[in-house]
């Protein structure tokens, strides 16, 4: 990647990046706006969310939803977004002779939303509904609840769908106040991969690059601060109980953080890993059980994410924190790590066949780590981690003081409890 790619920074303090590749007849965009839901401040919790949703209803050139809907059918590829913790996206792939379409629709997303009140009172209610529906998925709404005590204060425990009482407040005024001061050349990162010239892109580019507002990029740093916390929930429509078991771990930048990440793979990263095995194989616990990293600016988190019947509930949570302990106390096989790595770099190669994932990758590295290294560096720095330093990691990571837990759908009698993570 890093021999081929093309970056520049426009004077305005937009960022291009494409990624031509000459075997594929498609391409893929993306529009990445660098502020998220961690961006917002308390009385906009949910903002970000609802912006990504109503420019969607209606534009300078698309001025109302039949209009985009249509659009978006004549692209015959596909056009999304959603908004994460730290920044949003609004992308689309499409065959290379649709480009130019694909290009003016994601501009004008950017650039010339209507925010008329009669279409944002509509999707407030779609909103609300979403905001339903997640509260009705146990998966979701645990990881809510483990957001809002594991970070508590901090802007990433704000919920990205935000809070019904705020997002049924939304109308005009807020919408186009945020998308003001949000929505500025600096914010803006626009990466390409596939058959795309990056002359011709940026040519493509020039009515939208034009359009967006100056604007100074304000660098805010999340708050790094985690709190070990047990909660348990009652919910009595579950039929399971929804467990999350979360370590704080490093940000994006950390020189450690390909290690932890290959420390994820063998705490619960494949049917072979250490939790599965304990888990689901020899214990008949649970059904399904993995372990993930969630990093941000300066921080993150190393979560296990399980669920199983409410009766179970304690022994699955007792039988983790031991096998935690275990790893640390024990170490980890060299044919463990080299499993690992074997699952990293498979991960990552599949990624380079899909023109999607080479758009996204790209736009992650240089949205998070600020830098673009190649297929091959990306694999040298997998295969560069050692037994040592994953020992270390795993000391520095597994502490069992940081554990923090949260269960939705305990019940009574059956919670967990402090002593089931001091096994």
């Amino acid at each position: 990647m890093a021999e081929t790619f093309f970056r520049t920074l426009t004077p305005a303090g937009t960022e291009v990046l494409v990624e031509p590749l000459n075997h594929v007849r498609s391409c893929s965009v993306g529009f990445w706006v660098r502020r998220g839901s961690c961006h917002e401040a308390l009385h906009e919790e949910g903002l970000a969310h609802f912006i990504e949703h109503t420019v969607f209803k209606g534009t300078a050139k698309y001025p109302n939803p039949e209009v985009m809907a249509a659009a978006t059918d004549r692209l015959g590829g596909n056009v999304d977004a959603f908004t994460g913790k730290e920044n949003a996206c609004f992308y689309g792939k499409v065959l290379r002779e649709q480009l130019p379409e694909l290009v003016e629709l994601l501009g004008e997303l950017v650039t010339a939303p209507f925010f008329e009140e009669a279409e944002l009172a509509r999707e407030r209610d779609v909103i609300l509904e979403e905001i339903s529906q997640s509260e009705d998925q146990a998966d979701d709404w645990v990881s809510e609840l483990f957001y809002a005590h594991f970070w508590p204060g901090s802007p990433l425990a704000h919920s990205i769908l935000g809070r019904p009482e705020q997002v049924s407040r939304y109308g005009t005024e807020e919408a186009r106040a945020f998308f003001r001061k949000t929505y500025q050349a600096p914010n803006l990162l626009i990466a390409a991969a596939g058959d795309v010239d990056p002359q011709a892109f940026l040519s493509l580019l020039q009515p939208t690059l034009e359009s967006l507002p100056a604007g100074q990029e304000e660098h805010s740093s999340v708050p790094s601060v985690t709190n070990p916390f047990l909660l348990n929930t009652s919910r009595k429509d579950l039929q399971q109980a929804s467990l999350i078991l979360g370590f704080p771990a490093c940000g994006h930048r950390h020189p450690d953080r390909m290690a932890v990440n290959l420390l994820s793979h063998v705490l619960g990263g494949g049917m072979s890993s250490r939790l599965f095995m304990e888990l689901r194989e020899k214990n008949a616990l649970c059904y399904q059980v993995g372990s993930y990293l969630s990093h941000y600016q300066d921080t993150g988190a190393l979560q296990i994410a399980a669920g199983c019947s409410a009766d179970k509930a304690r022994e699955l949570v007792q039988r983790a924190v031991a096998e935690c302990r275990r790893l640390v106390k024990d170490g980890i096989a060299p044919e463990e790590l080299e499993r690992a790595k074997l699952q990293a770099r498979t991960t990552l190669v599949f990624s380079q066949e899909s023109t999607s994932a080479r758009m996204f990758s790209l736009a992650h590295q240089a949205l998070h780590m600020d830098r673009i290294l190649s297929l091959d560096e990306q694999i040298a720095e997998i295969d560069g981690v050692d037994l040592e330093q994953l020992h270390r990691v795993a000391r520095e990571v597994l502490k069992p003081e940081c554990l923090a837990v949260a269960a939705l759908g305990t019940r009574k009698g059956r919670e967990i409890r402090k002593q089931d993570l001091e096994i």
